[in-house]
């Protein structure tokens, strides 16, 4: 009833919008600040290292060693870098679709994160042919494949909106429990 009441107040639809606006605006942001993240690391990484000199960080577990990533994610092979900068560029597209789309503030923050971090690979790979990383970690002789900030980013953020869009499951009570 209320809702309704402000809703034939004149001027109230446009006093209302931007609350949608800033949740979206928001998303946007976090993915400006994981594109600066991202870029300004990747820059500080190819004038401090040298290709494929390892810097230890904390040890053997973290080490800086700067690699280029002319693949996919984690360095695998994958349709070759056309093909790659036109899934990315898709995927972008529609992450930003999606965003616009979104009710929910959380949301938008988290898809706002992985699309910072989509932006920030697509940005090596369209002004260098290839994605700059540094970030190695291992125990022993493992090591992972070498990454950097975006796709920290990427992940992080596809676990988060994977468990907050995930539907809670529903209790059912049987009228026998209410017994």
């Amino acid at each position: 009833r209320i809702h309704s009441q402000l809703t034939s107040v004149p001027g109230v639809e446009r006093c209302c919008r931007p609350l949608k606006t800033r949740q979206h605006f928001t998303g946007f942001v976090w993915a400006a600040l994981v594109i600066l993240a991202d870029q300004l690391s990747k820059f500080v990484a190819r004038g401090a290292l040298m290709n494929g000199i390892s810097r230890e960080f904390l040890g053997e577990t973290v080490r800086f060693t700067l690699r280029y990533n002319f693949g996919a994610a984690f360095s695998f092979g994958w349709g070759g870098p056309v093909v790659l900068t036109v899934f990315t560029s898709l995927a972008c597209a529609f992450l930003i679709r999606y965003m616009l789309k979104v009710e929910s503030g959380r949301h938008t923050v988290w898809l706002g994160v992985i699309l910072g971090g989509a932006l920030g690979n697509l940005i090596d790979r369209i002004f260098m042919g290839k994605v700059t990383d540094f970030i190695d970690i291992g125990l022993s002789g493992w090591r992972w494949p070498t990454f950097n900030v975006a796709d920290i980013a990427i992940c992080i953020g596809g676990i988060a909106v994977f468990f907050l869009f995930r539907k809670p499951k529903r209790l059912e009570v049987s009228a026998e429990d209410d017994e």
